[in-house]
């Protein structure tokens, strides 16, 4: 954005374009550089509706970004400068088009620090200074001149549109296949395939008539195979064992290289061996690529002792995902929080994080295309689509338009490779069925009284944050699709008459105490609006308006606070508020992972789930802080989600073996049960909330079925 010799006043605040300084009182206001730039645009063109579109076509024409970015520019701004999103004096939210700046602003000149100033009045010495300063300008100009037009050359040609020529299915599984990787010939894919109730590795060749063929076979559910650059091994992560793993490219006997990490990536010169610390405790359709505190980890191919290259929260966010540039020198990756993603590029050695794109959508597995100036990605935000988006060899950064490569329907496109030679790219098409599943239990002893069964039947929509009525009568549930908002719902305990409650994008908190209410999170510029509903006639009240982010809020039983999660140096962990206002209180500091709290039927408790090395576990923590006690220590994943009446036991969502089930853990003498006995890994259950009532667990259940694809490009 040009930036003119112009100063802007509005009230006590002074915006100065040519030397990018923004003040208020006199004090300089931090801002950062995308916020000042749409500062200054709203400002240059107030008194109109600046559209969403123009604005960010004004602001990042060079940037693959979605509307979301410059929401938050603008809550940045109205914060920066006192400006109220319902009261504005400054910069007005026109709904559904865009903005308008208001205030009355006042105009004045600004020296221009690269204007030149009139010489003083020669002497013959000065005269011969005055010769060589002018000789040595005409140098600079010539140099200068000479760098414009290197980099106007460097830059690359307009991008043809992508053609796609064929797109194929290559495996007919009716189970799960993913993770696949272009062999360096480009003659055959290796990937993971569901066959006898264990993922294993499988190669196929790509020529008419290959046949599957066993790379693995010893029952660890090895995933993410990635070649070395001569083809001769393949390194691949074996959850059942743990770490990273390397064998021929062949198959046979496999030597660990590490002890914990995910998603290897092999450097282009095979010396080193790019993964993240993040585990793989999900192979569901939308599972992120990480979580905090996720980073990314280099390692000699040979073995050796790996060397971190990102630290936790810089940037926020798990790391996780990463790619290597064909010349090894930009690492490509996704952070993941909670729904919020972004794509970053950064140096091998832990330098020049750039971020590449970030806003509404989720970001999934971007690999770099063989002439390291292009990048595919898959994104959801209501349709799933494969992306081509031109970057930067050597800073990392987008510029131009990104290309839709494909629509990929209901099949989210994942895991993506490309060929050698760039025509071809390959990607799991993954389809997940989601419903509300129920497994009924005895209130007096908590054991199984039967088979689960489905109070759902509508696969197409995630069906999460279900919520019991205080009396257990009725159940609450957002229903969404991937990448966009949804919408609350409620049923009957048993499944009967369900109902659309909202139409528009609500988050589910929980039940006020009186039962005839529901509490509601809307999406707001500083912070969530809380709402309560009405379940009967959906007539709504505004409760609160919070300023920030209210990441897995659960309302406490009294319905006057809300447990949630915060992230206190990249990692995740447990504060509670106040719905009324007040001061955060930060009950948890781990340095792993503390999150996903739910409270006891007394409110006095807090359950969440903790992270140690791979595996995650149930703890408890009171309520108003204090020591936190850790319930179960099984490997696996152990994911916390309600209570028992009695508030004794905790109902969790526990990975064993590969395969998710519904347990629970007892409080008092630490016994455990099993409630389900689902037996495939391609199955996974969350959110198991206890009714009131005792009966029953209520649980989100998903099963992800998908295949290999391939596409050929022009």
């Amino acid at each position: 954005m040009e930036r003119k010799s112009v100063v802007y006043e509005f009230g006590d605040v002074r915006v100065e374009p040519l030397s990018f300084r923004a003040l208020k009182g006199g004090r300089p206001v931090p801002l950062e550089p995308k916020a000042f730039e749409a500062l200054v645009y709203l400002v240059e063109h107030r008194g109109r509706v600046v559209e969403k579109a123009e604005l960010l076509d004004a602001v990042w024409k060079e940037t693959f970004v979605t509307p979301n970015a410059m929401t938050r520019v603008i809550a940045q701004l109205r914060k920066a400068l006192g400006d109220d999103a319902r009261e504005s004096h400054l910069i007005e939210t026109v709904p559904t088009r865009g903005y308008r700046f208001i205030a009355d602003v006042r105009t004045a000149g600004e020296s221009d620090p690269e204007a030149p100033t009139p010489p003083p009045a020669a002497s013959p010495t000065g005269q011969a200074l005055g010769w060589r300063l002018a000789l040595a300008g005409a140098g600079v100009v010539i140099l200068l001149a000479a760098l414009l037009a290197w980099g106007y050359f460097r830059r690359p040609a307009p991008a043809e549109a992508v053609r796609v020529l064929k797109t194929t299915q290559l495996t007919t599984s009716v189970g799960l296949d993913l993770h696949p990787a272009f062999s360096p010939d480009g003659a055959s894919l290796a990937y993971s395939a569901m066959r006898g109730g264990r993922f294993e590795l499988c190669l196929k060749p790509l020529a008419p008539g290959g046949r599957e063929l066993p790379l693995t076979s010893d029952g660890q559910d090895n995933f993410q195979p990635a070649w070395s650059p001569d083809g001769k091994l393949i390194v691949y992560h074996a959850r059942g064992r743990g770490g990273l793993w390397v064998m021929s490219g062949l198959g046979g006997v496999a030597r660990q290289l590490t002890e914990f990490g995910t998603r290897p990536a092999w450097s282009r010169d095979g010396q080193s061996i790019l993964f993240q610390s993040g585990e793989l405790a999900d192979v569901g359709q939308a599972a992120f690529g990480a979580m905090p505190p996720s980073t990314l980890w280099v390692v000699p191919a040979r073995g050796g002792a790996p060397r971190q290259i990102t630290r936790p929260g810089e940037p926020a966010g798990g790391h996780g995902s990463p790619s290597w540039s064909p010349d090894g020198r930009r690492i490509i990756f996704v952070t993941n929080d909670l729904g919020n993603s972004e794509v970053w590029t950064v140096a091998p050695d832990g330098g020049g994080l750039t971020r590449l794109g970030g806003g509404e959508a989720n970001y999934y597995d971007p690999v770099y295309a063989p002439d390291g100036r292009h990048v595919y990605l898959a994104t959801a935000s209501g349709n799933f689509r494969l992306w081509k988006v031109p970057v930067s060899p050597e800073t990392g950064t987008s510029f131009g338009e990104p290309q839709e490569v494909a629509n990929t329907g209901s099949f989210l496109p994942r895991h993506l490779t490309v060929s050698p030679d760039g025509k071809r790219v390959a990607y799991s098409a993954l389809a997940m069925t989601n419903n509300l599943g129920s497994a009924p239990i005895s209130p007096a002893t908590h054991e199984p009284t039967g088979p689960p069964r489905l109070l759902t039947q509508d696969t197409n929509q995630r069906k999460i944050m279900h919520a019991f009525s205080p009396d257990g009568r009725l159940l609450a549930y957002n229903v969404w699709r991937l990448g966009a908002e949804g919408e609350v719902w409620m049923m009957e305990a048993d499944g009967g008459n369900p109902r659309q409650l909202t139409a528009e994008p609500l988050r589910l908190l929980g039940w006020l105490p009186s039962g005839d209410e529901v509490l509601l999170a809307a999406r707001g510029e500083g912070g969530p609006r809380v709402l309560a509903a009405d379940w009967r006639t959906g007539l709504r009240r505004r409760l609160a308006d919070l300023s920030g982010p209210l990441k897995m809020g659960r309302l406490s039983p009294d319905g006057r606070q809300f447990a949630y999660h915060v992230n206190d140096q990249g990692t995740i962990n447990v504060a509670t508020a106040s719905l009324v206002g007040g001061p955060t209180k930060q009950l948890t500091f781990d340095r792993e992972m503390m999150g996903f709290p739910c409270w006891s039927p007394d409110g006095r408790l807090l359950a969440f789930e903790v992270k140690r090395g791979e595996d995650t576990h149930v703890c408890v923590i009171p309520a108003d802080g204090g020591m936190p006690e850790q319930l179960t220590d099984e490997r696996g994943q152990s994911w916390p989600g309600g209570w028992s009446p009695d508030g004794d036991k905790i109902a969790y969502a526990g990975l064993r073996d590969g395969v998710w089930n519904i347990w629970w853990v007892s409080r008092r003498d630490r016994s455990r049960r099993r409630v389900t006995a689902y037996d495939r890994p391609n199955l996974y259950v969350r959110y198991p909330a206890w009714s009131p009532r005792g009966d029953q667990i209520v649980y989100e259940y998903a099963e992800t079925t998908g295949n290999i694809w391939v596409i050929e490009l022009k």
